[in-house]
C-alpha cells in the first residue's frame, strides 16, 4: 500500500529532531550513565528485556507527531493569553512514563510543568510495601527524576484503579476523579477496543469516555482529547449503534450536504451510499477506519449539540493508523480538539421549553474531511527515511534512558511477527 495514497500528517516537517526530544540527561541524573551502578533509589538497573507493543517506534510517531506536537500547539496557540504554568494531563501511563517524557520535552522551552493524574492496574503503590517491584520501582524512580528537573508537579498522582472504574458510581476511581478539576489534556490510550469490558467489571473503555466527557463539561478553554483504540468490525460492540447512530442522524437531515463527502471520503458512490456504509462496516479496510473515526467524531459533536447550555466545538485534528495484530492496520490514534463556547443561559420567559437546534452541519464535514487524510503510518515509516530514523532513534534514546537492553531491543524488532523492522542500517 502507498502511504501517500491515504494522506499524511498535516503541517509535519520531516526534518532533524526537534531540540529536546531525545535529551535524557535529566533522567540520566537519577539512573546514572555507570554500567557498574546496581541500584537506584532501590531499583534494580539490570538491563531490562520486557517490551510491549508501545516500544515499537511507530508508538513514538504517535507520541511526537500526534501528542507532542498538539499539546505543544495547544499552549502555544490555543492559550495565548495565558501562561500555562501546569498542564493538567490524564493518562494511562506504564511504568517508565514514555508519554509524560516525551510531553515534558516539548513543554520544555515554555516551561510548563506537567501534572499529571491516571490509573495503572499494574501499580501498587508505596504503601504496597514493594516499592521495588518491576512495575512500583520503575515508576517511582522515573517520576522522581522528571520531578527533580522540574518537569513535573508535585501533584502528579497514579493510582492502581482500571480506566473503566470512572463510570463506577462511588467507585475509589470516580470519587478521585471527581476531586479533580478539568484536564488541558485527556489522553486514553488504551490497548484494546472501546467496547471492551475488563474481567469482573461490568463497564466498558466507551462507558469510560462518557464519564471523562461529563467530567470535562465544565471547561472553559479548549483541550485536547486523545484517543487510541483497537479498531475491527468484530470489535465493534455496544458502542457501534452509537457511532454508527450519529452518522445516519447526520445523513437523516443533510442527505446530500453530508452525504456526497462522505461517499467521496470512502471511495463511494453518493448514490449508492447506505448500501456501501454497511459494506465499509463489515469489512477491514481503510474505508471502515475511516468510518469509524468519523463515527466517533460525529458522536462527540452530537454530545456537546446536546448540551444546550455548555455546547463545545468539536474538530477532528490528526488521525493516525497502524498495525497491531492484523495484516491491514487495525489500530487508530485520534486527536480531538475541543472548544467550549461558554455558558448559555435561558430568559427567564423561556419557561421549561427547550429547543435544540437542528444538527451542525460545518464542523461534521471537516470531520469527513480530516477523516479522509489518514495517515497510515507503517507506509510513512517504510518509505520515508527521515521519519524513520527519528522514530528509531528517539524511541532509543527513552528505552535506553530506562535502562532497557537496546541491541536486544533490536533483536525483538526484527523478530515480531507483524510489522517486523530491521534496523541494523536505519540508525
Amino acid at each position: 500500500m502507498n502511504g501517500a495514497k491515504f494522506g499524511t500528517a498535516d503541517n509535519i516537517e520531516f526534518g532533524e529532531p526537534a531540540e529536546g526530544v531525545g535529551d535524557e540527561q535529566y533522567i540520566d541524573a537519577v539512573f546514572g550513565t555507570d554500567a557498574e551502578q546496581e541500584t537506584v533509589l532501590g531499583v534494580s538497573l539490570a538491563p531490562r528485556r520486557s517490551f510491549a507493543p508501545w516500544h515499537h517506534p511507530i508508538k513514538q510517531v504517535v507520541r511526537l507527531y500526534q501528542w507532542a506536537q498538539h499539546v505543544k500547539r495547544l499552549v502555544e496557540e490555543h492559550r495565548p493569553t495565558k501562561h500555562l504554568e501546569t498542564l493538567r494531563y490524564f493518562t494511562l501511563p506504564g511504568s517508565d512514563l514514555l508519554d509524560v517524557r516525551v510531553l515534558a520535552d516539548a513543554l520544555a522551552v515554555s516551561g510548563t510543568r506537567i501534572e499529571y493524574f491516571g490509573f495503572d492496574s499494574g501499580y501498587h503503590g508505596t504503601e504496597s510495601g514493594d516499592a521495588t517491584s518491576d512495575s512500583n520501582g520503575i515508576y517511582l524512580a522515573t517520576e522522581s527524576a522528571l520531578r527533580q528537573a522540574g518537569r513535573i508537579s508535585d501533584g502528579a498522582e497514579v493510582l492502581a484503579d482500571r480506566l473503566e472504574d470512572i463510570a463506577v458510581k462511588g467507585s475509589q476511581a470516580a470519587n478521585r476523579l471527581r476531586q479533580k478539576g478539568v484536564f488541558d489534556v485527556v489522553n486514553i490510550d488504551a490497548c484494546d477496543h472501546l467496547g471492551y469490558v475488563p474481567k469482573n467489571r461490568t463497564q466498558s473503555v466507551f462507558d469510560a469516555l462518557e464519564a471523562m466527557l461529563a467530567h470535562q463539561l465544565p471547561a472553559v478553554d479548549p483541550w485536547l482529547l486523545f484517543i487510541t483504540t483497537r479498531a475491527s468490525p468484530e470489535l465493534l460492540g455496544a458502542p457501534a449503534t452509537k457511532l454508527q447512530g450519529a452518522i445516519y442522524k447526520n445523513l437523516d437531515q443533510h442527505s446530500s450536504a453530508f452525504g456526497d463527502p462522505l461517499a467521496i471520503c470512502l471511495g463511494g458512490d453518493p448514490l449508492n451510499l447506505a448500501g456501501e456504509l454497511a459494506n465499509h462496516w463489515s469489512t477491514q479496510s481503510f474505508s471502515f477506519l475511516k468510518l469509524f473515526s468519523i463515527g466517533l467524531g460525529k458522536y462527540l459533536l452530537q454530545y456537546y449539540h446536546a448540551q444546550q447550555n455548555l455546547p463545545a466545538k468539536v474538530e477532528l485534528v490528526s488521525a493516525f493508523a497502524y498495525k497491531v495484530s492484523k495484516d491491514q492496520p487495525d489500530m487508530l490514534s485520534l486527536a480531538f480538539r475541543i472548544t467550549p463556547d461558554g455558558i448559555k443561559v435561558q430568559p427567564g420567559s423561556a419557561g421549561g421549553a427547550a429547543v435544540i437546534p437542528p444538527l451542525e452541519l460545518q464542523h461534521a464535514i471537516a470531520v469527513v474531511e480530516k477523516a479522509a487524510r489518514l495517515w497510515y503510518l507503517d507506509d510513512a515509516i517504510a518509505n520515508d527515511e527521515k521519519l524513520r530514523k527519528e522514530a528509531v532513534l528517539s524511541t532509543e534514546a527513552l528505552l535506553e534512558s530506562a535502562h532497557y537492553d537496546i541491541p536486544f531491543w533490536r533483536k525483538w524488532l526484527a523478530e515480531l511477527p507483524i510489522r517486523p523492522m530491521q534496523l541494523d542500517t536505519a540508525a
